[in-house]
């Protein structure tokens, strides 16, 4: 059998929660410092940059600049929640077909520190317009969107859907970092778009 080239060799988290001290350059920065050290690799070592985020024109750019690197590859690609596994993906693809060697693979975000269930100052265009224009915030609003989808086509009942969120929060309850959420407060939560509780939207994306 033929031995990948590919293999994740440092992985590491930026400070967790609310964070006002930091921005999200520097969560970027700590989680990637961390998992290189991981990796017994520095920031010279990298030569491929994958992230993504609204919080700047061209995150990638932004974030090379500010760790120091120059990489000879960058990918930004933005498919909300899931970029990462794409970044994932495309990253293998590139080690394997010699493109580059080291590749970071970085997210961070200040949505719990801004206590915001928005974007910030994205400008809403095309069909999202028909969304901002009566106040769905995003990205809960989506994730409402497709639960209730899901509900009418399936069956699916709320008590169902929050066996999801209990079970990702045990998993996280594995990490000191993280909190841990009973079902109990699950099901006490206050609605923030029909049908997901406070404590469903964030369970994809968010700590």
């Amino acid at each position: 059998m033929t031995r990948p080239r590919a293999a994740i060799v440092g992985v590491a988290e930026s400070d967790l929660g609310r964070t006002p001290d930091k921005t999200v350059l520097q969560l970027q920065h700590q989680a990637a410092r961390t998992a290189l050290t991981d990796a017994g690799l520095g920031f010279d070592d990298v030569d491929a940059l994958f992230c993504a985020g609204n919080w700047t024109w061209s995150p990638n750019m932004m974030l090379a600049e500010y760790l120091g690197i120059r990489p000879s590859y960058t990918d930004s690609t933005n498919i909300g929640g899931s970029s990462f596994e794409a970044h994932l993906g495309h990253a293998v693809a590139g080690i394997e077909s010699g493109l580059f060697e080291v590749a970071l693979i970085t997210y961070g975000s200040t949505q719990r520190s801004d206590r915001s269930r928005g974007r910030g100052s994205f400008t809403f265009k095309l069909t999202e317009q028909f969304e901002s224009s009566v106040g769905l915030p995003t990205p809960v609003g989506a994730y409402a969107l497709a639960a209730m989808r899901h509900m009418y086509e399936y069956g699916t009942t709320s008590e169902q859907l929050a066996e999801v969120a209990v079970a990702t929060r045990k998993w996280a309850a594995m990490n000191n970092d993280v909190r841990q959420l009973v079902a109990n407060r699950h099901y006490q939560g206050a609605a923030v778009r029909q049908p997901m509780p406070d404590d469903d939207p964030p369970v994809s994306i968010y700590p």
